[in-house]
């Protein structure tokens, strides 16, 4: 037995010597949970590979930014040491540069012939070496008036294109990024963010005075927080602190190509793969994976708990990835370098983009059915599915993925296809049933008034027309004809009733109901699975009854001659254009495609103008008002909404904390008593 035990101890000490001498990072388990896109749960796409701490015999110190070249050399800016430190992917220490020179280095950049570019906000100066480590150019503050004399110069990122330009990152200074040629020149500002004012400012500037608006803050854009360049040469910022676009992908020009919301403001570093994938960091502790479309493929990470666990960020300043796909994020929080591996999903999900990227969709389709397996609601595959069904004319198929993905362009390419064949073979019959049934229509009319073949019809018809709530309910037809002699009947003959208006309120519920699940999709992409129907209806009701309410209590106090039953009845009658054509609108929405979306928001719009007028006049004839009493009445009565809300708002509040009081105290009397 003690010979067994030796043997077993002896093969587990040289496992572990072995283990030891591999080569990079062993992966452990990892220690957040990955999301995709609508932060929905997805397989880890990168687990921890371990960290590096130190670069030879020193412990890093503050490193603010990571550069990793083509043959996976890293260079970290080592701020707080005053040094660039380079070494390998496995973390041996090659060499350091500027240790004599630089003060408090930021950003880092290294071209293709191993010059080192870097950002010293110390020394408020862009320090260009050579590979060895010697100074070879110095870009100081530009000199030329077309600077600004105000403008500050404190150099935080820099990054370099293929021709030289170099691209800088000044703290403090809004015009965007600093571009300088080769050789020094200022070449002028570029990807100047938007000013944009808040509702508070645009409130001020209305109504303050000329020396009180001089007395305000200026409105100035946000400045870049980081710049890099793909292999393509286009430029990518990022603003912290901006929640509409914090990356941007500038073209020439300076206007971005990839607009839309990333997630997280509080983004730090950018990089961008040499597949064209971008990564980002963020100080939350997060970092994120997009396609070269901006579309999110990972969110990964997770702030540190306080127990300095493997993969978990304190405070992410700098992210880079390697050509095997590791992502190399500086820590500036735990000094230290976090090392994440690739799984053998995000590989996959990465070969099913480049084969998609290239143009053959159909040869992406098997990668992208097994990451579809791995995870159903990853929105990419179901995109890149659709696609290859597109080119195989399987637009039925191409539909449900576009759906999946909601991917409405898609979505509506595929359906025109569909359409278009189904017009292509039944448009001839269609016309026939429409002609058929005209001369059928006209055929009846004329027997009718040769032989009275439809008088059974006809004495149905006046039976149910002599029934006094049908022809109320009915009566709304007048409101869409002659809308004054409506409103007149409404009030001085009692055309309608509390019951028929009771109806048409059903009906406008149900048809706002039909609106939540029958909308095409192309239109409304809700999910009918997600619909509060509680929510749903008390958005409706509540406005509706307080309007009624709002509108009678303003009109007895500003002369209104209406009654309270008028006021009811008025409001849904007022809704004919809604209760009447919206379903028709709704119905058709399933069968037309973006190119026909002017005729869906055309449509929406007319109803809802229409009803917007008939309420005017219901309220003006109701009440026996003028147009200017009836503008004064509307906009007493939207207020008085307004007010109303508020005041069932803090009650709300109030009764809310009552309630919470007195559960407190219940179970504090009762754990007291159980005692």
């Amino acid at each position: 037995m003690r010979q067994i035990a030796k043997s077993i101890v002896v093969a587990l000490c040289a496992f572990v010597v072995c283990m030891s001498l591999l080569p990079g990072f062993a992966a452990a388990e990892a220690t957040y949970k990955t999301y995709t896109g609508d932060f929905q749960r997805t397989p880890d796409a990168y687990e921890p590979a371990g960290s590096i701490e130190k670069a030879g015999d020193t412990e890093f110190a503050t490193p603010s930014d990571i550069f990793i070249d083509g043959s996976d050399t890293l260079y970290i800016a080592d701020t707080d040491n005053s040094r660039i430190v380079v070494m390998t992917r496995g973390g041996e220490l090659i060499r350091t540069i500027g240790e004599d020179v630089l003060d408090a280095p930021s950003g880092v950049f290294a071209g293709e012939n191993g010059d080192v570019y870097v950002a010293d906000s110390g020394l408020e100066q862009v320090l260009h070496f050579s590979k060895e480590g010697k100074v070879l150019q110095t870009l100081g503050r530009p000199e030329t008036p077309l600077y600004g004399k105000s403008t500050p110069y404190k150099p935080m990122k820099v990054t370099v294109d293929k021709r030289g330009n170099v691209y800088i990152i000044s703290e403090g200074t809004t015009n965007g990024v600093i571009q300088m040629s080769p050789e020094g020149d200022f070449m002028g500002f570029f990807g100047t963010n938007d000013s944009k004012p808040s509702a508070k400012l645009v409130l001020q500037r209305f109504f303050f005075t000329k020396k009180q608006i001089e007395k305000l803050f200026k409105n100035v854009p946000n400045t870049p927080t980081n710049v890099a360049i793909d292999a393509l040469g286009l430029v990518y910022t990022i603003t912290q602190g901006d929640k509409d676009q914090p990356i941007k992908r500038l073209n020439i020009s300076g206007y971005n190509l990839i607009p839309g919301t990333f997630w997280d403001p509080s983004y730090t570093d950018i990089s961008v793969s040499a597949a064209g994938n971008i990564f980002a960091v963020g100080q939350r502790g997060y970092f994120y994976e997009f396609d070269s479309e901006g579309h999110l493929l990972f969110v990964s990470g997770s702030p540190d708990d306080g127990k300095s666990r493997e993969g978990l960020l304190l405070n992410g300043a700098g992210i880079a990835t390697d050509s095997k796909g590791y992502v190399y994020i500086t820590d500036v929080g735990r000094n230290s370098i976090q090392v994440y591996e690739p799984t053998e999903f995000v590989e996959l999900v990465h070969h099913a983009l480049d084969l998609y990227k290239d143009g053959l969709y159909v040869k992406s389709q098997a990668p992208w059915n097994l990451v579809e397996q791995r995870n159903s609601l990853f929105v990419l595959a179901h995109r890149g599915l659709g696609d290859a069904y597109i080119k195989q004319e399987l637009y039925a198929k191409a539909m449900a993925e576009y759906k999946q993905a909601k991917d409405v362009s898609g979505y509506s390419n595929a359906f025109w296809e569909i359409r278009n064949r189904w017009l292509q073979h039944n448009l001839l019959t269609v016309v026939l049933i429409i002609i058929g049934l005209m001369v059928l229509r006209s055929l009846l009319r004329w027997l009718h008034r040769r032989t009275g073949i439809l008088a059974p019809a006809v004495r149905v018809k006046k039976a149910i027309m002599n029934v006094r709530l049908i022809r109320e309910l009915l009566y709304i037809g007048r409101f869409i004809k002659h809308p004054l002699d409506g409103l007149y009947g409404l009030r001085e003959e009692g055309r309608t009733s509390a019951i028929s208006a009771a109806l048409l309120y059903a009906l406008l519920i149900v048809e706002y109901l039909f609106t939540l699940y029958c909308t095409g999709f192309i239109f409304d992409q809700a999910d009918a699975s997600t619909i509060n129907l509680t929510k749903e209806l008390a958005m409706l009701i509540a406005p509706l009854a307080l309007w009624i309410v709002s509108n009678y209590l303003v009109s007895t106090i500003t002369d209104g001659e209406g009654k309270f039953s008028q006021v009811y009845q008025g409001t849904i009658y007022a809704f004919a254009p809604y209760l009447i054509f919206h379903p028709i609108v709704v119905i058709a929405s399933n069968v037309l495609t973006l190119n026909d979306a002017f005729l869906f928001s055309f449509s929406n719009a007319i109803i809802t103008a229409w009803c917007a007028v008939l309420l005017f006049l219901m309220v003006k004839e109701v009440h026996d008002y003028t147009v200017r009493e009836t503008l004064r009445n509307l906009f007493i009565t939207l207020f008085t909404m307004l007010i109303t809300s508020l005041v069932l708002f803090i009650v709300y509040v109030i009764l809310h904390q009552v309630y919470d009081f007195a559960d407190s105290v219940i179970q504090e009397m009762i754990t007291r008593a159980e005692q």
